[in-house]
């Protein structure tokens, strides 16, 4: 009895000092500003969390800080790499999957917003030029 308490001891002991450990883990934020002609800012917010930041939120906002917790998360989409983007002549392009649901609640004055839902393969197809730097798509950051 003495041995198997002991070594439910060690098993436990350890698990304790590692959920401990991981309470230590900080949230991920990002920015990315976009400018238009006239002076305009757009954020591109991204928060991720977990012990290896899969877990995310974006938002494309006028505030810069907004998203830095996860208490701030109204109107932001939950899943990693939610869309695509191309920032061209005031205008910012956004591709994602048509099945996602993706609206910018905020208006700016200078920026338009262009929706663009793809099917899956034509999505892949922008990604991967996205992921390369091609014909300037971007990725959320």
């Amino acid at each position: 009895m003495a041995q198997r308490n002991s070594n439910l001891l060690i098993f436990i002991l350890p698990m304790m000092l590692l959920f401990n450990s991981c309470n230590g883990v900080k949230d991920t934020f990002r920015s990315k500003m976009l400018v238009s002609s006239k002076g305009e800012k757009l954020y591109i917010n991204t928060l991720n969390w977990g012990v290896t930041d899969d877990n995310q939120y974006t938002i494309i906002t006028k505030d810069a800080g907004r998203l830095k917790d996860r208490t701030d998360t109204i109107n932001a989409i939950n899943g990693l790499s939610p869309f695509v983007y191309r920032f061209q002549g005031d205008t910012l392009f956004v591709f994602y999957l048509e099945w996602k649901e993706i609206d910018t609640k905020e208006r700016f004055e200078s920026i338009k917003i262009d929706y663009n839902p793809l099917e899956n393969r034509e999505y892949m197809s922008i990604m991967n030029k996205a992921g390369k730097g091609e014909e300037g798509y971007q990725l959320v950051p």
